[in-house]
């Protein structure tokens, strides 16, 4: 079954597999792209240094590193957009982003995230 699970406060859609007593979480390849780029972001904001050419696993120990020193959870960082969208747009972008429980930022981080990997990869 689908499910969204909100790893280091990024929230990324996976596959749930019970079989028995056996639980897997399974990650599809984009949405673990998608995981790796935004660890790369936000980890050094936690001062833990990292680069795209970082494995995810190591990424990953360094997000639960960086969790256990913390109160909380880690975040995405906040950013105020250099420009204005028409009305029309901003409201489809926030209807969009809510209904992925995301802030509009976040949901437009995603959208160019996954057009550069389209471009790129």
């Amino acid at each position: 079954m689908k499910y969204p699970i909100n790893l280091f406060g990024y929230t990324v859609e996976c596959e749930i597999n019970i079989e028995g007593e056996k639980f897997e979480v399974d990650i599809p390849e984009e949405g673990q792209r998608a995981l790796k780029q935004y660890l790369v972001r936000v980890l050094p904001k936690y001062g833990r240094e990292s680069s795209s050419g970082s494995s995810l696993q190591s990424l990953v120990e360094l997000a639960i590193d960086a969790e256990k020193t913390l109160d909380g959870k880690m975040v995405e960082p906040k950013l105020k957009l250099p420009y204005e969208f028409q009305p029309e747009i901003k409201e489809k972008l926030i209807e969009a982003a809510s209904l992925q429980d995301i802030s509009a930022t976040q949901l437009l981080i995603r959208i160019i995230e996954n057009k550069y990997q389209e471009v790129i990869g």
